[in-house]
């Protein structure tokens, strides 16, 4: 069975692009089939035209690339509403666009009320907190239906869905059926030994809700998390890619934060699975 495997667009060497045809040439000497499509980070001086996009996605077509998910994450709990706001008017022109690449799913974090810094904040873990992103994710759900897309939604530890339990709890809430699982972060410092525990519950959560999977590793560095290549860390892949591929078939593997000199054995790493 071939993994579903892919990359965010912005950790292709060379990005951000000028060109739609550098952006493909930059893919394809990769071993992928899908791709987590963030416009702006992608492309340079990306502007949301609607001839680009309809190039951009008769391109990817004619390349047999797939778009898994359109990210349009931000921060659902900025304390500046202005920009709030604005990420959630950007988060709706992408899923009117979504369509165009044959795509559902437009995602995001749910963010902290530390602002553009994305960092902890003991407010981000209230009930306060909860019920803003529930009411954000709920609006987004509804005026996703019109145009064929919905939101995914991921988790994190700074974040307001900081558990699995946690982002349980919002999809049940605001009606959200599918999610991103992204292991690597929900961890930190003092609970990084209980990853298996973490992938065990999301599984256990969400079976096929789960619809991408961030695959990031890490070592432990001077009191640090600290993302390497995929295989060349403590995260326990070994044992979680064979059960993705048994209980969460339909979902794409997605590398995140993978780059340069990283990514080729990466893949590699990850196809090794495939004949077993």
């Amino acid at each position: 069975m071939r993994i579903k495997l892919g990359i965010r667009g912005h950790d292709i060497p060379g990005a951000p692009f000028e060109s739609i045809e550098e952006f493909i040439k930059g893919y394809k000497q990769f071993d992928l089939d899908y791709l987590q499509l963030v416009y702006k980070k992608a492309f340079r001086n990306f502007e949301m035209e609607p001839h680009f996009l309809l190039k951009l996605a008769e391109e990817l077509k004619n390349n047999d690339i797939r778009v898994a998910m359109i990210g349009a994450y931000f921060n659902m709990i900025h304390p500046d509403d202005w920009k709030r706001l604005d990420g959630m008017v950007y988060f709706e022109q992408c899923m009117e666009t979504a369509k165009v690449f044959d795509c559902e799913l437009v995602g995001s974090e749910t963010g902290s009320a530390n602002g553009d810094k994305w960092t902890y904040n003991p407010y981000n873990h209230t009930e306060e907190a909860f019920h803003r992103v529930e009411s954000t994710t709920a609006t987004l759900r509804a005026y996703g239906k019109e145009f064929g897309a919905r939101p995914i939604i991921e988790g994190a530890y700074a974040h307001t869905i900081y558990t699995p339990d946690q982002l349980k709890k919002l999809t049940d809430a605001a009606f959200i059926t599918d999610v991103t699982i992204d292991v690597f972060n929900y961890l930190n410092i003092d609970n990084y030994r209980q990853a298996d525990e973490i992938f065990d519950r999301s599984l256990e959560l969400f079976g096929d809700m789960i619809r991408v999977f961030h695959i990031k590793d890490f070592n432990v560095v001077d009191g640090k998390l600290v993302q390497c290549g995929i295989g060349k860390g403590i995260m326990n892949w070994k044992q979680y890619i064979p059960r993705i591929i048994r209980e969460c078939p339909e979902a794409v593997l997605i590398l995140e934060g993978v780059t340069g000199e990283d990514i080729q054995p990466s893949i590699e790493y990850i196809r090794s699975f495939e004949n077993e």
